[in-house]
């Protein structure tokens, strides 16, 4: 059943108390000893504890001291017992306000004689935590709806049905044995005495944290319990109604979990967390100890790292990315045909600051170098693909808007030794686009191994701005395709393979330890110091970076996946998930001549996978851990890895040339480019908006050396090539919300469709946000919300998935269905 209640304030807090009542009676047992307790909503101070037998009738109270009490004699004559606070006062968690409690505004427990018995022999404490409220209070109405029903019973019911909704399937690391109901323990100590107590005080605070995140006050944690033990009583969540919105209860707190998780290992890495709460997160199952450097900490090494690589003379000089020639010959043409030869074991030099070696790579047209593909919009594309591997691949064309048969998912694979001729027309914006493989279980691999290219769509918009002189273009326009990359052997060797998926946390993302630039380490490039115009692609499988000039001097972002911004962003930093891109502009007129300047990759706090200690062996991936012997890799490699979060350098700008400056960049986009249009909730055409929650799904064996992985879900679901998960009506607008509960960010990407972001948690969009995006960062506990309008090219079967190209390749990815309507939903 659903209940509702309404709140206008707007605050956060966690569960606080809720009432239990007893009924029933049993045979007398005198036992005169002390029975002690915790009232946990943070600790609740100078309540009334009371004490009440299964027939209603007061047996004791006393008063609570900083979350603690006890009862000097205990006289066990009755069946079971019911504890409850009233009144008291606590800290909230999540607002640090002070909270005073009152009516029926409480915590409970409900405890047998024989549970009783135990704990008073073995000295243990009593707790009462939200749960055990909720807990006790349905309990007591099993008991009272069936007075012949054995209260263990009752009690292993109630249990089972407390772990189903707030702690299966909430808890980011729910895989860990501790995660689990508690009725007993001291949850006031500044050490938990167990992983159980410490994950109990966690889902305590995380009460407080789904409050907060509903905009409510934090004494609204004891309404959200009064509504959640009605909703439980058959048995059933079907989800409740507060503040105006409804939730679906597990949901909503396994978000307010994550976030959680995520605040304080962002604490962990700012060096803000006490030694008590570093033994907390370790009894948690993190490995706290391999990230003892601070935030402040790893950018000092990164910054000593920099100073080397500012004073080398021995990087090697940046790629320029080949552009391939349209085959036709006619350039002047509205059509544009090209052949990509996907090869095999094509010998590249890869360079670095400190010499060089070969790796076979896989690459198209036996080139050395990922290629790029320069059209116009309006062209009418032909581009052919020759399979030349030994498994199934395809093109799948990253961030266009195309029909399904063309869009080059898993659906239409194209066999070894065998052609395929994608044929469309380019009718969007100008934008930094790309190509990858796209077959089914093998995304990872074959973009690991090299198979990825550059699609540069360019239009009149685009090409007035830069003939007008608002925007760099020539020689003054550069992409950069960064990824990460793992070698075997050592630099000296003369070749090195590329390592894939070769330890335990690669199922959680590929991380190498080497960072490439257009295929070389550490490059540098000489620029002129005036405006300079780049565009970053991050193609790595799995890495997330943080990019910044070296001195923190500040760029603009004039672009993102689907177009050019309609007002240029000054940032000091851009964060670009896997699949991201942005078009950034850096002015070099600050810099004289001889200066150098560092683009980096800054610290910040990755993702809590690496911090797991307890999982996978206890293989977790490392810190930064300083200077990697001066082997032109970036500083923090550990054994082949390089944390996510890690700082990083990734190229220099030699500024070797002065010129008068002859572009002044464009302060805002002409009236006909699209971007100008906001989409809004009056554009929407499906009201109810679609929504997609990202978890964590358990474990499972990798396909290779039996090690343990763990896996993860959008809607619960892994993939299946038969079946479609949701159905849009051709032409559609939508609203589609991204939810993350896991314990890591994932890249969301859809194919056929440029999305503008409305918010995150709430917070309206605001700088780059404001562009279109295909893919788009959702960090743990976070909701993003997205409009777009899936356009009348947009027919047949598409993916959308996490472009975590492991985690995709996993399972976590689906299949929408464009042009069909009717009943949404599975099918």
């Amino acid at each position: 059943m659903r209940q509702q209640l309404s709140y206008k304030m707007v605050s956060l807090s966690l569960l606080a108390s809720v009432v239990l009542v007893g009924c029933g009676g049993g045979s007398t047992t005198a036992v005169e000893q002390t029975l002690s307790g915790s009232a946990v909503k943070g600790p609740i101070s100078d309540a009334n504890i009371t004490l009440w037998d299964a027939n209603n009738t007061l047996i004791d109270s006393t008063i609570s001291t900083n979350g603690t009490f006890s009862f000097p004699k205990m006289d066990l004559s009755s069946d079971y017992y019911t504890l409850k606070t009233e009144n008291g006062r606590y800290t909230d968690e999540a607002t640090d306000s002070n909270v005073t409690l009152s009516g029926t505004q409480r915590l409970s427990t409900l405890l047998t004689k024989a549970e009783l018995q135990s704990m008073l022999s073995t000295g243990t404490f009593a707790a009462l935590t939200p749960e055990t409220t909720m807990y006790a209070r349905l309990v007591q109405k099993r008991m009272d709806n069936n007075s012949s029903l054995p209260v263990a019973d009752a009690q292993a019911e109630i249990e089972a049905l407390i772990t189903k909704v707030f702690i299966e399937g909430t808890s980011p690391l729910s895989i860990l044995p501790g995660d689990k109901f508690l009725k007993k323990g001291n949850l006031t100590t500044a050490i938990p005495k167990n992983q159980t107590e410490a994950f109990a005080r966690n889902r305590s605070i995380s009460m407080s944290y789904l409050v907060r995140d509903l905009g409510l006050t934090p004494k609204t944690v004891f309404d959200l319990m009064d509504l959640v033990v009605i909703d439980l009583e058959d048995g059933v969540s079907d989800g409740i109604t507060i503040g105006g919105k409804d939730i679906n209860v597990t949901e909503e707190f396994g978000l307010s979990r994550a976030k959680l998780f995520q605040d304080t290992t962002t604490k962990l890495r700012n060096g803000q967390l006490s030694d008590a709460q570093r033994e907390e997160l370790r009894l948690m199952g993190f490995n706290v100890d391999m990230f003892n450097n601070s935030l402040a900490s790893d950018q000092a090494l990164l910054d000593a790292e920099v100073a080397t690589y500012l004073a080398s003379t021995t990087l090697p000089t940046l790629h320029v990315l080949n552009v391939l020639a349209d085959e036709d010959g006619n350039t002047t043409d509205a059509q544009a045909t090209y052949t990509l030869t996907a090869n095999k074991d094509v010998n590249v030099t890869i360079e670095t600051p400190d010499g060089s070696w070969v790796t076979p790579m896989w690459r198209y047209n036996n080139n050395p170098l990922p290629v790029v593909i320069r059209t116009d919009r309006g062209n009418a594309m032909t581009l052919n693909l020759n399979n030349q591997l030994d498994a199934n691949s395809t093109i799948h064309w990253h961030g266009f808007k195309i029909p399904a048969d063309m869009d080059g998912g898993p659906d239409t694979p194209v066999a070894s030794g065998t052609f395929k001729a994608y044929t469309f027309t380019m009718n969007q914006p100008a934008a930094p686009l790309w190509f990858h493989p796209h077959p089914d279980m093998q995304t990872g691999k074959q973009v690991y191994m090299g198979l990825a290219g550059v699609y540069l769509l360019e239009d009149n918009i685009t090409k007035t701005l830069e003939a007008n002189k608002a925007l760099p273009s020539g020689t003054r326009d550069t992409v950069l395709l960064i990824q990460d990359r793992r070698f075997d052997g050592n630099i000296t060797d003369p070749v090195r393979n590329l390592a894939y998926m070769n330890m335990a946390m690669d199922t959680d993302g590929m991380l190498g330890d080497t960072i490439l630039v257009n295929g070389s380490v550490v490059p540098k490039q000489n620029v002129a110091n005036n405006l300079q115009r780049y565009r970053l692609y991050n193609v790595s499988n799995a890495r997330t970076y943080k990019f910044a000039l070296s001195d923190g001097s500040p760029f603009r972002i004039i672009g993102t996946d689907g177009g050019l911004l309609d007002v240029p962003a000054q940032v000091t930093s851009v964060t670009l998930g896997a699949a991201e891109r942005v078009e950034i502009v850096i002015d070099f007129s600050r810099y004289v001549l001889g200066d150098k300047v560092m683009l980096v990759s800054k610290p910040f706090n990755g993702n809590m996978m690496g911090m797991m200690g307890g999982m996978n062996g206890g293989n977790g991936m490392g810190g930064m851990s300083g200077m990697n012997g001066g082997n032109g890799m970036a500083a923090g490699s550990m054994s082949g890895m390089l944390a996510n979060g890690a700082g990083m350098s990734i190229m220099r700008f030699d500024i070797t040339s002065e010129v008068v400056e002859d572009v002044t960049l464009y302060s805002s986009l002409p009236a006909a480019a699209e971007i100008k249009t906001r989409r809004t909730q009056a554009d929407v055409t499906n009201p109810t908006e679609r929504q997609f929650l990202m978890s964590m799904g358990g474990m499972g064996n990798m396909q290779t050396g039996g090690m343990q992985q763990m896996s993860f879900v959008i809607n619960g679901k892994k993939f299946n090539p038969t079946r479609v998960d949701e159905f849009i009506a051709s032409g559609a607008t939508e609203i589609w919300s991204i939810r993350n509960m896991s314990p890591m960010a994932h890249p969301f990407h859809a194919h056929a469709i440029q999305y503008q972001i409305l918010s995150r948690n709430g917070v309206p969009a605001t700088g780059i946000d404001l562009g279109w995006k295909d893919t788009f960062l959702v960090q743990p506990g976070e909701t993003v919300k997205v409009i777009g309008k899936f356009e009348a090219v947009n027919t047949g079967d598409y993916m959308y998935h996490c472009h975590i190209l492991e985690h995709e390749d996993a399972g976590m990815m689906g299949y929408f269905r464009v042009g069909i309507t009717g009943q949404l939903g599975a099918q």
